[in-house]
């Protein structure tokens, strides 16, 4: 025996702006916090481009604070002339100058390099000190160059110095370094702060929007007809509710975030690295290409990866539920071991598809850290070879490094979150099929009101069908007189129920009329027309909760003394009292704590809670053993006196005392009359019930 799981997936793109922009409806009403969140998105990214930037400057300025000389030969007066506001004079020296290594490294490298091999850039270090600091330091500053107030310290003598003496000669370096760190701290100080705040006010609205996708999805599905449910599982549905808004929950608080995020980041670090040194930075670009065709290949992959293990978890939740919910055939008929064959079967196809997921991420996130590695590599190489010859200074090194780490991060990232985000889109499509579905019994503009109701129902001349073309009900017509007793009588798809659930308005006839009390019900609001009538199917449904919640169904306006009152009347206070916590007993989902008995007597008491003109009883008796029966059947003269009541019924003894019998065969009305005139008749009636005689 084989099943076929089907999971209604969607998968398109990973980005729709038809989608998106539907999407942003919900999103509008939350727009200021929205764009607090994103401001402080994009502080946060500022503070992190920043950090590279302030190592350089603490490295370059102060850490590795050096010079060289620049003397003036015959080949050297037009470097000097076109480079004099960053040079020092040398004092008592004609011609020589100090140029820092940071300032070198913002001139033309070929220039450097030029001078640099004419002997007009020379070789050395050195660090131009305080000279008071000097002095302090016990330094021979006669022995060193001069510049001003400073004095040129060659770099291979510091090592020689105690800490003490280098601590009094950098002591402005050391301050510099130090406010550096303090303005690192509350940079980061600042970002954990605005991080906080951005993810709870990111999460506060996404709860929001969730919260009003979801009353949204219940509103539309209250309003839907039940053609729509008739065609569509409750699992489906429920799925929709829950599991695709959750999707775009997360989408919302997390991939959305770290988009934007890393967004500015990377847009951040381009001007950066460009600015800084922008043959670096096209160096450090080189891999862009490559990996540029990893992450579209990895981004098929990982699609269709994705996509079979969705179908295969589908396929596991279906059985799983199957299973479950079958367990007492399963037991009963010794299937256990045939039931773990199937679902293992199963289970090793989901495992492949996982394996294979894994593996798809398994490739794509070494291939994407080698390039990572190689665009490091090639600024180590490049980068270190001017910092030698001081074309290039260790602090933009540095913080080069640093920035293509971080400028290959959300590459990955983007990578990473592309089956999540189509994920995202397919719940989006999911759900905007389902709210655009208009399968939707519609009210009239301008719907009468009926102050109140004698309960007189007309059929006439009605057609109708669930599917086209294939008619369930033809050219019924008959009459229910206000106060009067109807029975419907008829083999099983004679539509029995079709005609009931018409007069609730369920769904709409396509011929012929039916009215209320001389209106036609498609011209009464649907609310207004359900709350004059009070309905108990066979199959009756119980909410979990309480018994009283059950029977209130929310009316408020239905006290203590009515809720007993009405149990009594119809016999449910006896085997409620028996109940250790009586009217507040806890009752579980559907009822499962509930005899079917003691269902039927709760829906009973529900019906009359709610005190309608008209009442329908749709074989309400049929699952009910015969005590109960006894009980019920004694309630019902009371409960339907004064009331048009209309019952359908399978046990033709259950309705021999009805005013009137509609027999139905095929859709079609074949005999009216009491019990006593249809027997006499020997028709159809007649031969249903000899037939429940004789059994």
């Amino acid at each position: 025996m084989t099943h076929d799981y089907h999971e209604d997936e969607i998968l398109g793109k990973a980005y729709d702006s038809r989608l998106v922009r539907r999407l942003l409806t919900f999103v509008r009403p939350y727009t200021g916090l929205i764009v607090v969140a994103v401001l402080m998105l994009v502080a946060v990214a500022g503070f992190e481009i920043a950090l590279p930037y302030l190592t350089r400057a603490a490295i370059d300025d102060h850490i590795v604070a050096t010079s060289r000389l620049v003397v003036t030969g015959e080949t050297g007066a037009e470097f000097v002339e076109a480079h004099r506001d960053g040079l020092t004079p040398v004092d008592g020296v004609p011609r020589t100058f100090f140029a820092r290594t940071k300032t070198l490294s913002r001139y033309d490298p070929r220039e450097v390099a030029l001078a640099s091999e004419r002997g007009v850039i020379q070789e050395g270090f050195y660090y131009l000190a305080d000279r008071e600091r000097a002095v302090r330091a016990g330094l021979p500053v006669e022995d060193y160059l001069g510049a001003g107030s400073l004095v040129a310290v060659p770099t291979e003598r510091l090592s020689d110095l105690t800490p003490e003496q280098v601590t009094i000669l950098r002591e402005d370096d050391m301050r510099g370094v130090g406010r550096i760190a303090l303005l690192i701290i509350g940079m980061l100080a600042l970002s954990f702060v605005f991080t906080l705040f951005q993810i709870n006010m990111m999460e506060l609205t996404s709860q929001r929007v969730m919260y009003d996708i979801r009353m949204r999805v219940l509103g539309h599905l209250q309003k839907l007809s039940l053609s729509f449910f008739d065609k569509n599982p409750v699992g489906r549905l429920v799925t929709r509710a829950t599991n695709d808004v959750q999707i775009l929950h997360e989408m919302f608080t997390s991939i959305v975030i770290t988009l934007l995020r890393d967004l500015f980041v990377l847009l951040g670090v381009v001007v950066v690295l460009l600015r800084l040194n922008w043959r670096l930075a096209l160096v450090s670009f080189i891999v862009l290409p490559f990996m540029a065709w990893v992450t579209a290949r990895f981004s098929v992959m990982i699609r269709d990866a994705f996509r079979e293990v969705r179908v295969k978890v589908a396929r596991i939740n279906a059985s799983l539920q199957e299973n479950i919910s079958g367990m007492r055939v399963t037991q009963i008929f010794r299937r256990e071991e045939e039931s773990c064959r199937r679902f293992a079967e199963i289970n090793h196809e989901n495992f492949l598809a996982a394996m294979k997921q894994v593996k798809t991420f398994a490739m794509f996130m070494p291939v994407m850290e080698l390039a990572s590695a190689i665009a490091i590599g090639l600024v180590i190489w490049y980068g270190g070879g001017k910092v030698v010859q001081s074309t290039l200074s260790l602090g933009t090194l540095v913080a080069f490094l640093s920035y293509v780490q971080m400028f290959f991060r959300p590459l990955r990232n983007l990578a990473q979150q592309y089956g999540t985000m189509q994920q995202a889109m397919a719940s989006s499509e999911r759900l905007f099929l389902l709210l655009d579905n208009d399968q939707i019994i519609p009210d009239a503009e301008n719907p009468v009101t009926l102050e109140e109701v004698d309960g007189r129902i007309v059929f006439d001349d009605v057609c109708f069908s669930y599917v086209e073309g294939e008619p369930v009900l033809r050219n019924v017509s008959f009459t229910v007189e206000p106060g009067e007793t109807v029975a419907i009588v008829g083999a099983t798809g004679a539509g029995k129920t079709s005609i009931i659930s018409l007069i609730e308005r369920f769904y709409d006839i396509q011929e012929g009329s039916i009215t209320l009390d001389g209106v036609d019900i498609r011209e009464l609001a649907k609310p207004a027309l359900r709350s004059h009538i009070g309905l108990v199917m066979q199959d009756v449904f119980v909410f979990a909760g309480d018994i009283k919640g059950n029977i209130r169904l929310g009316n408020d306006s239905v006290d203590e003394d009515q809720l007993r009152e009405v149990a009594r009347h119809v016999n449910a206070d006896r085997f409620i009292e028996r109940l250790p916590g009586g009217f507040d007993e806890e009752v579980r989902e559907r009822g499962a704590t509930l005899s079917t008995g003691q269902r039927q007597l709760l829906a009973f008491a529900r019906a009359l809670a709610f005190d309608p003109r008209i009442l329908i009883l749709d074989e309400a008796t049929s699952n009910i053993d015969t005590e109960t029966e006894a009980l019920i059947q004694d309630a019902l003269v009371r409960l339907m006196e004064g009331r048009t009541s209309i019952v359908i019924a399978h046990r033709l003894s259950t309705i021999q005392h009805a005013d009137k019998i509609i027999v139905m065969h095929r859709g079609r009305i074949r005999e009216i009359g009491t019990h006593q005139e249809l027997l006499a008749k020997r028709g159809y009636y007649h031969t249903l019930y000899q037939l429940q005689y004789a059994q």
